[in-house]
């Protein structure tokens, strides 16, 4: 996570956590007309970033993990396909034509 975002976050959680339990900074934010429910939704809604937070992480990781497993799938089954594609070439030595079957383009 970003320091940045990470000491956004505390900053945010203590305001809303001292504000919720001083009421000397309720009856200034009362003028400001932020009122205690309004504090305590602020601090439920931070709780809510924070699980959101932690899923989209993991999905993060998740997402990256698929995509290292897929790349080193496509690698293997490239070689493969090299491969057969070289033994293709041989094996129809004497009619090349039939490698555009395989979807390999022969010069005529």
């Amino acid at each position: 996570m970003p320091r940045t975002y990470i000491k956004w976050l505390e900053a945010a959680k203590k305001f809303y956590s001292v504000a919720s339990a001083d009421s000397a900074i309720q009856g200034k934010l009362a003028r400001l007309k932020i009122s205690v429910d309004d504090l305590t939704a602020a601090n439920t809604l931070i709780s809510g970033l924070e699980a959101a937070r932690a899923i989209y992480l993991k999905e993060k990781g998740e997402s990256q993990d698929a995509t290292k497993i897929k790349d080193a799938a496509f690698a293997k089954i490239d070689d493969w396909m090299s491969e057969f594609y070289a033994v293709a070439k041989i094996g129809l030595e004497d009619n090349p034509q039939l490698l555009e079957a395989l979807g390999k383009t022969v010069r005529s």
